[in-house]
Formats: C-alpha cells, structure tokens, sequence
C-alpha cells in the first residue's frame, strides 16, 4: 500500500521527502526501525530529585511563557517552571513556535531532558514537553531525523499504519522458532514500535538480530549446496594417492606443519567428491598458505597423467607482482615432476601472451600463473579443473563475479580454492563466504621468531634511524611503510614520495628506493627485483607492499602515520618481514594526534588472529575487511562482531536443512 496524505494526515511535502528518502509504501515506513528506547515510566515531582547525568521525567507546571526574537533572528521561548515544592527551574526552546499554540502559563507539564546546572539555577534546554495524558506511553521508541523530517513525526506517523504490521510475515522457519522459543516477526515488529517494557524492547531486538543474521548465512549455505548440486559428476574426481602426497611432501626443502597437513587433507578429500569444492583458506602471514596450494594442485595433474586423462591448473592473483612471484618461486620444483608452468600478465608483450595462450589451449600448460588476464574471452583452457585464487577478498565484486561464470562456462566444472591473508575469525568468515567451506592455518613454521614491534615516540627516531644504519650495515635490508602517494597538503601524513627524499637526507650513503601503485607493472616488477638483488637498501612504499611481497633478507619494517591504519592492515604489513632465519623488527611510529593505546596491541602479540578479533571490537567489519563492497547489508539489530550468535545460527540452519533434507 502506497503512503498518502490522507493515511498519514500530513502534506504532499512531507510525502515527497519521504519519496526523496525511498520511503513509499507502508512495508517501507514500518521498515524505519527505532535506534533507541526511552523510558519515561518514573515520572519526578520535585527538581531535587533530578540528575543532571542521564534524562528524566519531571512534572511541573509553567509558571510564565514568553518569546523573543534574537539578534540572530531567531525565536527563542523561555518558560519559568515550578515544582511541587515550589521551587523553580527554566526551560529553553530556539524556533519552536508552535510550543506558543500548545501551551501556556499555568499549564501542568511534563518536561523530559537531562538537565543542566549553570549560571546559579536549573534550566531543560530543548526539552521534550507535553500535557499529561491517561493513555501515555511510558516506554517511548526513538528514531533517527529522516531526510530532514523530525524523528517525533516518524514516531507519530507508524502509529497511524499500526495495523498494517499484522501483515509482517517471519523470515525464520517455525520449527526452528518453536526451539529458541522465539516470538513471530509480526510480533517482534510491534514490540520494536510499541513496546511495553524494557525486556519486551530487548527481547524484541534480540530477536530481529538473529533473523537479519539468518536470512544472509541462508542465503550463503543455500548457494553453497546448489553450486554442488550443479556440479555434481560434472568436476573431476581426484582419488588421494597418498604414496604419491608422501613423495610430494619428501621433495620439500622444508617439513610441513601439522596445520598445513591437515588442511591439505581437507581439500584432498573434498576433491574425491563427485562435485566441485569450493574451500577458503585462510592463513596468517608466513603459514604457508601457497605450499598447500602447488602440493594439491602438482597431486592432481599427477593423479589424472597417471590415468592418462589432461588436467590444468590456473592460480590467480590479484597483483603481477605476485603472479610472477609465484610462477619464479614455483617453477624449478615444478620442473623436477614435469609439470609445465607458464604465465599471464597484463605487463607482458602481446606476442608473450599470445604465445601463452596457444600453449594453454593446445595443452602445453599445466599450470598458468597469472592476474584477472586469465579470464579474459582470449584465454581457452584446454581442461580447467583447479583454480587456485590468491587474497580473493582483494577482487573487485564483478571480477569474483566474472571468475564464478567461467568457471561454470565449460562441459567440467572446476574446483576452487580462494585463499586469503588476512585473518578472520572463523564464525565471521562462515558468514561473509557462507558459500565455502573454511579451513584455517594458525601455526607457524618451526624456528620461525616472532617479530619484535614497538610504538615509537617522537623523541626516539633518532636512536631508530642509528639502529637501522648498523641494521643495513650487516647485510639487511629495510621497508618504510607511508600511507600517501604525494603530499598532502590538509593531513599530517607522510608520503611515500616525500619520504624517500626524507630517507635520503638521513641515509646519504645508502639507496633508497620508491614503489608505490601509481607505476605500471614493469616499473614495480623492476624496483621489486632490485631490492631482491639488495640494490636497494630501503624501500619507501605505499600499502602496495601489505601482501604478496617476499624478501628474506628485510628485517625491518617502518610504519609512518601507523595510527591511520587498523590492527589487521599493520598486522599485513608486518607479515613483509620475518620471513628470513634473521630476528625481525617492526617500528610503529604515529602522528602527534596519536592519543590512544589501541597500537599496544601489536606490541602484545604476533597472532593474526587474535589482532583480527581486537581490530573487529575496535571498528565495523567493512572498515577490517572491507566486506561493504562485497555485498553485506547495513544491518538494523545484527552485529557482525557477535561471533557466538553466528556460529550458533550456521548450526540451527544447516540442522535445519538436514532435518527438512533440504541438503
């Protein structure tokens, strides 16, 4: 039902900025929801009685009302209140004419505020008043001001299309309501709007929260299910062949950690099954997220060339530098098990990718390394059964989009495994990749030390800067962390371009090297590799270097402005480090806003898992992981934060599903 003047008593104006504000219908007005509650059940008599830290209801009566114009021109209403003790207080209204319409001297009130002692008496400034009624809400809903229409008017207008929340239909099955003991949505709804009592609020809220949080986790595991009923017999089978993983593991210059073992079991077994996985790994810098990848990918080229069948693989990154990272890194073990690796990048010469893409489509490849090129309409794979997407949260929404659709293009339908470094507890991570299974890597490999950090102050970059000289002295090598490509000129923050010329004045003797994600790829591709070659013995960047950079020989990492970033961001950073045999360090230092104590935390611990639940207390999950982008809805009640409820809610679905075998 549309809103109109005559069922809302109003104006076209005020129908018009409802319209302005995508408020149309009645569903859409009752969809405004309350942020807060008031509680004016305990009515006060005397201004003794009063607090001046929280609101309250006084009655009293006005004992003079009067209006005046400001040199501002605007009107200001004074009334003298006085209480049943007689004593006397005054209330303070600016452009509130219609107050002199509604009241007048020797009325009997009721005044809601919170008040405020100054200039030797009591005073309400722009108090709520009205008359005392028999039929007064005691427990009042507060809504937010909507495209400039007052919040009291919102209240006073769902009032009027009360009766349309009977039409509220519940979200949450009744089998499920039945076993939390759950009141209807209908039900819910009215107790938002018009609650009777505190817990009937809360109870209410509590509620609405666990059914915004149930309509996105369904709609996550449905998809999840439906993509393996699609693909079922249509995604290669790959039977373990755990003598061959024995000798995959043995050919290793390293032990695998138990974490990493298990993990590797998860995906193996998941690609036994008769439809495509599609499996998030998660994994906290210096894991070893990209071992388990090539170990699962090298086995199943292996296991179907032994059964005389073709089988390619694509690992996907969202950076060249990374893919090329990878296809370096990755190529002479490759080569003992004749596996042929080739890569796909935008940077490289044309002839170069068009060299690439007929040894793909005429089954030279293997294994393509490469950035979104490799879902590009030019790119024919001759049989696509494995696609290994690096940091897939660093995608843009429509090229996860895009992956998704070509993966699902061809007669075989792919198993996936997207992988991510940035740390996310796991009830958090269920809910924002619903459609995957979760396998997470928390330890570290043996031997590995923890990465000494500290807070620098102001007063000890002096000692900093001396120390990092005898640093670079002994062979090392060091990353300066600047938020900003240029100079600004309105934030205190220093840029990796003014940082270089900084660096240079106080290390002459050394080079300084500059990367940041304005240079095309060859450029990055070239200061990369010199600062391999440690041709470079510190390099002032941008965030460009928070993942997918490798250098064991850098030990040192400073950050500048590092109050400007949050906990999992600085944690990313720090991760460029420690990846040597050598002690690593990372330098926080902050501007002179800097108050508080929340980079302590880095100081406390390496774990990024723990850092990513205190950054998640600290701040919105789409600030951490920038999840807004990826289509998670402004909740009203839910918060991404309660990680119980999540998990709690994830169990009764999929119970749920099993129960009604939906699955």
């Amino acid at each position: 039902m549309f809103l109109t003047k005559s069922l809302l008593h109003t104006t076209e104006a005020y129908i018009k900025k409802l319209r302005e504000a995508g408020i149309e219908t009645v569903e859409q007005l009752i969809g405004i929801f309350p942020r807060d509650i008031e509680d004016k059940s305990d009515i006060a008599t005397r201004f003794s009685t009063l607090t001046i830290t929280e609101k309250q209801v006084v009655q009293c009566r006005i004992e003079l009302l009067t209006s005046e114009m400001t040199r501002n021109k605007k009107l200001l209403i004074k009334a003298v209140l006085v209480d049943a003790d007689g004593s006397y207080a005054e209330a303070v209204w600016f452009n509130r004419k219609f107050l002199l319409q509604q009241f007048a001297s020797g009325d009997t009130v009721l005044i809601y505020s919170q008040p405020k002692y100054e200039y030797g008496r009591l005073s309400f400034p722009n108090a709520e008043i009205e008359h005392p009624k028999q039929n007064r809400r005691e427990i009042v809903p507060v809504y937010s001001d909507l495209n400039y229409i007052p919040w009291t008017w919102i209240r006073e207008k769902i009032a009027l299309v009360r009766h349309a929340i009977a039409d509220v239909k519940s979200m949450i099955p009744g089998e499920i309501r039945a076993k939390k003991w759950m009141k209807s949505r209908m039900e819910n709804v009215m107790a938002i709007h018009f609650p009777t009592s505190m817990e009937d609020w809360n109870r209410a809220k509590s509620e609405l929260a666990y059914e915004e949080l149930y309509q996105f986790q369904k709609r996550g595991i449905e998809k999840k299910y439906a993509l393996e009923r699609e693909s079922t017999w249509l995604a290669p089978v790959i039977p373990l062949d755990t003598e061959l993983m024995k000798s995959l593991i043995e050919s290793l210059p390293f032990p695998l950690t138990n974490k990493q073992k298990i993990v590797l079991f998860q995906i193996l077994k998941d690609m036994e099954r008769p439809h495509a996985m599609a499996r998030m790994l998660q994994g906290d810098v210096g894991t070893g997220k990209t071992v388990v990848a090539m170990l699962a990918s090298v086995h199943t080229i292996l296991v179907w060339r032994r059964q005389e069948k073709k089988f390619q693989v694509a690992i996907m990154a969202p950076t060249e530098i990374l893919a090329r990272q990878h296809f370096v890194g990755q190529e002479a073990w490759l080569m003992q098990w004749w596996i042929r690796a080739d890569l796909l990048v935008g940077s490289i010469t044309p002839r170069m990718k068009e060299d690439a893409r007929a040894r793909l489509k005429s089954w030279e490849t293997d294994i393509i390394f490469g950035t979104h090129a490799l879902i590009q309409d030019s790119v024919q794979f001759s049989g696509l059964g494995f696609v290994v997407v690096d940091e897939q949260h660093r995608f843009w929404v429509e090229q996860r989009k895009a992956l998704e659709e070509y993966c699902s293009a061809g007669s075989i339908k792919p198993h996936r495994l997207n992988m991510s470094a940035t740390p996310i507890p796991r009830s958090l991570a269920l809910t924002l990749y619903g459609d995957q299974d979760i396998s997470v890597l928390d330890e570290y490999p043996a031997g590995r030390l923890p990465i000494h950090t500290r807070v620098v102050k102001e007063e000890q970059r002096g000692a900093i800067y001396n120390w990092i000289d005898e640093e670079v002295k002994s062979g090392r090598q060091v990353y300066w962390i600047s938020p900003l490509v240029e100079e600004s000129e309105t934030l205190d923050i220093a840029s990796a371009t003014n940082m270089q010329e900084i660096l240079s004045g106080i290390f002459p003797h050394l080079t300084i090297g500059l990367i940041h994600g304005k240079m095309t790829g060859k450029e990055k591709d070239r200061i990369m590799q010199e600062f391999y070659e440690n041709k470079i013995h510190i390099l002032s960047s941008t965030s460009v270097v928070e993942v997918w950079v490798n250098n064991p020989n850098a030990t040192v990492i400073c950050i500048e402005a590092s109050e400007r970033f949050g906990l999992s961001q600085l944690h990313q950073f720090r991760g460029r480090v420690g990846r040597g045999s050598h002690q690593s360090y990372c330098y926080l230092f902050t501007t002179k806003e800097y108050k508080s104590d929340r980079l302590k935390a880095m100081e406390k611990t390496n774990d990024g898992f723990e850092l990513a639940q205190i950054d998640l207390d600290l701040r919105w999950p789409g600030e951490v992981y920038g999840v807004r982008q990826s289509g998670v809805p402004d909740f009203h009640f839910a918060d991404l934060r309660d990680t119980d409820l999540i998990a709690e809610i994830r169990q009764d679905i999929e119970e749920w599903m099993k129960w009604k075998k939906v699955l």
